[in-house]
C-alpha cells in the first residue's frame, strides 16, 4: 500500500471522526503525507495512533491530538500563530495552511533541521523558524494572535501568556497528577479566561519551570 493511501487511511480513521472536524481541516490532512514529517528511524510508525517519544520528553503527538490542536485553535487566514517546540513540524504545517504565519521556536539542532527539511519538501513558505529557548517565547515578534506549547506542561507561564495579543488564545496541555488536561486561554484585558478542552495522555516537559507561572 502506498504512502498516500496508508495516510487516507490514517485521516479517516482516526481524524475524520473527532467530534466538530471540519471538512476544511479534513482537506489540509489528507493534502500533507504524515511520513515526511518522521525522521528516518521512526518512518514505519508514521501513520500508527499512539504517541512516539524522541528524547528529553519531546515526542511526536499522535495524528488524532494534532487535529483536536488544530481544529480546538481556530486559526484565520490573517492571524499569527507561534508553535513553541517544533517536533518534526507536522503541527506547524498543518497550521500553515490556517494562518498567515506560522513561527516556530525550537532550541533542539536536529529538530529544527528535521523540521526545516519537511517543510521545504512540501513547498510551505509562511513558516519562519527561530532558534531559541522554548521557555521564552519570542516576545520580539509579539504579540500573536494564537500561541500552542507543543508538549504538557505543568502551569502555564506568565511570560508565554503575555505574549498574547488582547483576544488571543493560548492553547496549553496541563499535567497534574499524572493526568493531562488541554486548556484555552484567552487574554481579556489583564485576565485570561480559560476553558477545559479534552483530555489526553503525554509526559511533561522539562523545559518549562514552575517559578514565573500562573496556576489554574
Amino acid at each position: 500500500m502506498t504512502n498516500t493511501n496508508l495516510n487516507k487511511n490514517m485521516v479517516d480513521g482516526q481524524i475524520k471522526p473527532i467530534n466538530g472536524m471540519n471538512e476544511q481541516l479534513l482537506s489540509t490532512f489528507y493534502s500533507l503525507d504524515r511520513n515526511d514529517f518522521m525522521p528516518e528511524q521512526m518512518k514505519s510508525m508514521s501513520y500508527i495512533e499512539k504517541n512516539l517519544i524522541l528524547k528529553n520528553d519531546r515526542i511526536i503527538l499522535k495524528p488524532d491530538l494534532v487535529a483536536k490542536i488544530a481544529l480546538s485553535i481556530d486559526l484565520k487566514t490573517d492571524e499569527n500563530v507561534l508553535i513553541l517546540g517544533a517536533s518534526t513540524g507536522y503541527l506547524s504545517a498543518i497550521l500553515s495552511h490556517h494562518a498567515e504565519t506560522v513561527i516556530v521556536v525550537e532550541e533542539d539542532e536536529e529538530f529544527l533541521l528535521s523540521a526545516e527539511n519537511a517543510i521545504k519538501i512540501n513547498n510551505l513558505n509562511n513558516i519562519v523558524f527561530v532558534k531559541n529557548e522554548i521557555s521564552k517565547g519570542y516576545s520580539d515578534q509579539s504579540p500573536f494572535n494564537a500561541i500552542i506549547i507543543e508538549g504538557a506542561i505543568q502551569e502555564v507561564p506568565e511570560n508565554i501568556l503575555n505574549q498574547l495579543d488582547e483576544g488571543g488564545r493560548l492553547l496549553a496541555i496541563l499535567q497534574e497528577e499524572g493526568v493531562c488536561t488541554a486548556r484555552l486561554f484567552k487574554k481579556n484585558k489583564n485576565n485570561f479566561d480559560n476553558q477545559k478542552l479534552f483530555n489526553c495522555l503525554l509526559p511533561a516537559l522539562n523545559i518549562f519551570k514552575r517559578e514565573n507561572s500562573f496556576s489554574f
